[in-house]
């Protein structure tokens, strides 16, 4: 079972007076709301949508579909509340969510469901690759997927702030969603535009990549996009997917053992106790390594062509003297089905304490392998 830790910044930024930025912080939902800065009351815009998605109870958002009719129904609620009321006549904002989805039997690896509306992005670092996740909802989105812009020279397009989807300007709104499963150590990030406009993809990518908690990778974010100019409200949520420390098991220190010979033994007598003792070490050195060599779950490829299947092996990758890793599971995925980050990966060898853990592992592959085509 994957333990979820997440960090989140927020900052006004170096220009604006005010933050209308939002976010929501959950164990299982993460959202971050960009008020449009164009429009009045985009604080309130922003900060009514986490309102709504923390007034939704646990699961209410375990599918796409699900994702897309809350989100949809919180924009008929900002839609209502602008037309009602002079003050927040045309506000809207933009929204990414991730929300946590782990079935409680574990049949099924857990994976993250996806929505989001406008500009606020959604990424995913994995295997030392971020790739973002979301579409930018944007007029120069639009040139960029035309060909007429390339993304460099979109972050800097005087039009780069007008987006062409958010909630709250119409009635009716269209919702972009998707499913993205977890794999032990993925960093999922949201962030508003205050970060990714500031902030070349670059720096983004490594300090996703060195910060070694979520709490310190979302605060060096935001950092760095006021170093940069901070021309805009940054708020940025970092979530870690992470596997269960193993507790370090108690050992007893028996200096006893270890006391020096009495005065009145004789030399031989030492030599024949010492020669005990080295015996007893390498006797008990061999059953130890014997024993580790057949503890322990290691996925590795059986071949090196791509249609090598991707196999659990059950032992130490190294071996111990006659004492070699024997196959305990061949599964249908091969080397050819999965990315090229994760091919590597796998030629690492990852380890695993139990044959469920490995197995779960590699139903994970084929969920991304089935996800990338």
């Amino acid at each position: 079972m994957l333990t979820i830790r997440h960090g989140v910044a927020t900052d006004t930024g170096n220009v604006r007076a005010q933050n209308e930025d939002a976010f929501f912080a959950s164990n299982t939902l993460f959202a971050v709301a960009d008020g449009m800065g164009g429009h009045n009351a985009g604080e309130v815009a922003s900060a009514l949508t986490t309102q709504l998605l923390g007034a939704l109870p646990q699961g209410a958002v375990s599918t796409p579909e699900a994702f897309v009719e809350v989100v949809q129904q919180i924009n008929q609620s900002i839609y209502q509340a602008a037309t009602t009321t002079t003050e927040q006549r045309g506000m809207g904002t933009t929204l990414t969510a991730l929300a946590v989805v782990a079935n409680d039997d574990g049949a099924e690896p857990p994976h993250m469901v996806l929505a989001n509306v406008g500009d606020s992005r959604a990424y995913l670092l994995r295997s030392g690759q971020l790739r973002q996740l979301s579409v930018d909802h944007s007029y120069v989105q639009e040139l960029v997927t035309e060909g007429l812009l390339t993304a460099d020279e979109a972050r800097t397009h005087p039009r780069r702030n007008i987006v062409t989807r958010a909630l709250g300007i119409d009635f009716a709104v269209s919702v972009d969603s998707s499913v993205i499963p977890i794999i032990a150590g993925d960093r999922f990030m949201l962030c508003s535009d205050g970060l990714v406009d500031e902030v070349p993809p670059s720096e983004i990518e490594s300090l996703c990549l060195t910060q070694a908690s979520s709490v310190d990778a979302a605060n060096a974010l935001v950092a760095a996009a006021k170093k940069h100019g901070g021309r805009d409200n940054i708020t940025v949520i970092v979530i870690d997917a992470l596997s269960p420390a193993a507790v370090p098991s108690e050992t007893t220190n028996n200096d006893a053992s270890m006391s020096a010979a009495r005065p009145n033994r004789s030399r031989s007598a030492v030599l024949v106790g010492a020669v005990v003792l080295v015996i007893v070490a390498l006797f008990l050195m061999f059953i130890i390594g014997a024993r580790n060599a057949r503890n322990g779950y290691f996925v590795d490829f059986d071949g090196t062509t791509s249609s090598a299947d991707v196999t659990v092996y059950q032992g130490s990758a190294n071996g111990f003297l006659w004492f070699g890793p024997t196959v305990a599971f061949v599964s249908d995925v091969s080397r050819g089905d999965v990315l090229s980050a994760l091919e590597r990966e796998i030629d690492r060898k990852p380890q695993f304490d139990s044959l469920k853990d490995a197995k779960s592992y590699i139903v994970q592959l084929a969920e991304v392998a089935g996800s990338n085509g």
